[in-house]
């Protein structure tokens, strides 16, 4: 298992570097590499499908940083540490599909709460509202695929799509043991 975090940790630093390093040469160096930007973002090799998304990249990554500095709250609810594992889902045994969730389970409907951490996601796409990353190496291995990851994110966003797996064993608990009482 040490192995594991240590391989995870390793990839999420590489990818911090790979953005700092994208960064500092004001968004160029998505281009330099563009097929493993490419494959890390949209789990495609072929380059040439995404370039348009790369400068957008490098803006997002500017609101993310100004929010760093700033101290938003939103940040500070998405802590992932370097070793957690990639997910493509939230952790079911934490949260599940809310009881009163009507749309499709793999998407969230109208909702893009979410997506708007700092400013609105560029891989987001407005006329269908679904990831362009779902499923890649940037959405398992980073906040996307791991969401909601607390009761406090669930709140922050406005969640309507799950709720959280200890909160329905307690409402239940207290109903069934209101409904033993009387």
């Amino acid at each position: 298992m040490f192995f594991k975090k240590l391989q995870w940790s390793l990839f999420r630093l590489l990818a911090y570097l790979i953005v700092l390093v994208n960064f500092i040469t004001f968004g160029t160096f998505l281009y330099m590499i563009a097929p493993l930007t490419s494959y890390f973002f949209f789990n495609d090799f072929r380059f040439w499908k995404y370039w348009r998304f790369y400068h957008k990249f490098y803006v997002n990554t500017f609101s993310y940083f100004k929010a760093i500095l700033v101290g938003d709250g939103a940040l500070l609810l998405s802590h992932l540490p370097l070793s957690a594992p990639p997910m493509e889902r939230p952790d079911k045994s934490l949260f599940r599909l809310s009881t009163h969730w009507n749309t499709a389970t793999e998407n969230c409907g109208s909702c893009s709460a979410c997506c708007t951490l700092t400013s609105n996601c560029c891989f987001r796409d407005e006329t269908t509202n679904l990831c362009r990353s779902y499923k890649s190496p940037f959405w398992n291995f980073f906040n996307c695929g791991r969401f909601p990851i607390s009761q406090q994110q669930l709140d922050y966003y406005g969640c309507k799509k799950f709720e959280v797996v200890d909160a329905v064993k307690n409402a239940c608990n207290s109903e069934c043991s209101r409904g033993s009482s009387s």
